[in-house]
């Protein structure tokens, strides 16, 4: 009887052991996603889908996507005017242009009233415009919901090419 109970008791220890290393390393994995959300080079599109929205003016929403997109870490103040359908946004750090291009591409593709985003880092600020995000892009914006397409379009050129005319061409 002693023999069977402490088999019993074995055989949950290590189930026990097993179902904390799986927890652990779940929880190590979803860190390592949380981090990668943060930067341009490893930020994935289809986990900010959920925040697809007709209206700009749902300001949880907004804030949301913006709390999942790159520099999301930084992030400081949001505003909404909803008169002008413009969205403000304040980071505490030093600007980032590929973060800048990046976030106002995908807060356009997904808020479908959003017309106007003003960036502002401590050095420097930027407003682009929606009408100069869909011109960049032309027939290709609204496919650009397409987490592959948006990677193609948007994230793989960042990483490759200088953005000085993307930023000259969405800000002007």
């Amino acid at each position: 009887m002693q023999k069977t109970i402490g088999l019993v008791i074995a055989i949950a220890l290590i189930l026990l052991l097993g179902v904390v290393y799986v927890l652990s390393n779940n929880q190590k994995q979803v860190e390592q996603e949380d981090v990668e959300q943060l930067s341009v080079e490893t930020h994935n599109f289809k986990k900010v889908l959920a925040y697809e929205n007709e209206y700009m003016g749902n300001n949880s929403n907004i804030t949301n996507l913006f709390n999942n997109l790159p520099l999301s870490n930084h992030r400081d103040i949001v505003e909404l005017e909803p008169d002008t359908f413009t969205f403000i946004v304040k980071y505490n750090t030093s600007s980032d242009e590929k973060s800048v291009i990046y976030n106002s591409t995908a807060a356009f593709v997904l808020i479908k009233n959003l017309e106007v985003i003003n960036v502002r880092f401590s050095d420097q600020s930027y407003s682009v415009t929606r009408e100069n995000v869909e011109r960049w892009f032309g027939s290709d914006f609204d496919i650009l919901i397409d987490p592959a397409v948006f990677k193609e379009k948007v994230q793989q050129p960042l990483m490759k090419n200088t953005t000085t005319n993307w930023i000259d061409q969405y800000t002007k």
